[in-house]
């Protein structure tokens, strides 16, 4: 028998969204599967829903916990789950029904303890892209170059989806507590003690982007745990990777350059401080970045607009 996979699913007032995102894991085609719903302190019905759909299916597993943050519920999540095998999915997000299957092939074909899918993104409101192809691309990467492939935003996805691990690895690594973009720092820690991922190009996990999104929300300065999350993975890549610091650059330069315009021009005192720190930070990357024949559109974008100081800002 194939080993059970624990779906690990954080739960926080996704009403509208819950029954697309259980069922379309209730129905997956690897049957050998636990799915854990934390509920972390949700203020609408999305509790109700989730002891609703354990009494649908017995693979599900409800827990009420208070609201301690996307991180703090996954880490929950890990410590209830029973597989030896788990994978996140966030609630209102959904996947394909052959989601676990493929991952789960990927990583027994590319013998790895982690395995990871393609994303579809799509706008709340709309209909996901179809993609049609003969064969998915497989691929096994080292540490070095699934880390530049994901810095340079190819390939690889940062998020604590769309993958499978071995459970065994969040032993010494779990998700940090209270910290926006969390997953960043997590992946690169867990490709560094794995030293490989196994990638199979199949767009199965559909990831919903919504207007109240971390990522289109107006700023505030919690939108900074960026770039404590980025420290990490540059001292990661530094010690053990140098040949991905140029991949790490650019990531750094969409990222400082994505908050920079994310704060109004018209912002005053401690905010507006902010703003020029940043473009401050852009500056400093700016040569590096576009000296760098790899990188980012959007990376370069921001290092030409850096030398129009008075303009930008």
């Amino acid at each position: 028998m194939n080993p059970l996979v624990s779906v690990v699913i954080p739960v926080y007032n996704v009403e509208p969204y819950l029954y697309e995102c259980v069922t379309s894991v209730v129905e997956q085609t690897y049957t050998n599967i636990e799915i854990i719903l934390v509920d972390d302190g949700s203020t609408d019905n999305s509790g109700m829903l989730c002891d609703e759909f354990a009494l649908s299916d017995s693979r599900i597993c409800v827990f009420h916990k208070k609201n301690g943050g996307l991180s703090d519920a996954r880490n929950y999540g890990i410590r209830q789950s029973h597989g030896s095998l788990i994978s996140f999915i966030d609630s209102d997000d959904y996947v394909s029904s052959d989601y676990i299957m493929h991952l789960y092939q990927a990583l027994v074909k590319g013998k790895t303890d982690i395995a990871t899918t393609s994303i579809c993104i799509f706008h709340d409101g709309e209909s996901p892209k179809e993609y049609k192809r003969n064969a998915a691309t497989f691929h096994v990467y080292d540490a070095c170059d699934a880390l530049e492939d994901m810095l340079y935003m190819r390939h690889l996805e940062p998020n604590a989806f769309p993958k499978i691990y071995k459970k065994e690895l969040f032993g010494t690594i779990q998700y940090p507590v209270g910290k926006l973009y969390e997953d960043i720092a997590t992946t690169t820690r867990l490709i560094d003690k794995v030293g490989k991922i196994a990638y199979l190009d199949e767009k199965d996990y559909y990831y919903r982007i919504r207007p109240n999104s971390i990522q289109t929300a107006s700023f505030n300065p919690k939108k900074l745990d960026l770039l404590d999350q980025l420290s990490v993975v540059k001292s990661i890549v530094q010690t053990k990777y140098p040949d991905a610091i140029g991949a790490y650059y650019s990531k750094e330069q969409s990222a400082l350059f994505n908050l920079c315009m994310n704060i109004p021009q018209n912002s005053v005192g401690q905010v507006q401080e902010i703003r020029g720190t940043l473009w401050k930070l852009i500056c400093k990357n700016r040569k590096r970045v576009l000296l760098d024949k790899n990188a980012r559109v959007d990376a370069r974008i921001a290092s030409v607009l850096s030398y129009f100081w008075l303009f930008c800002m």
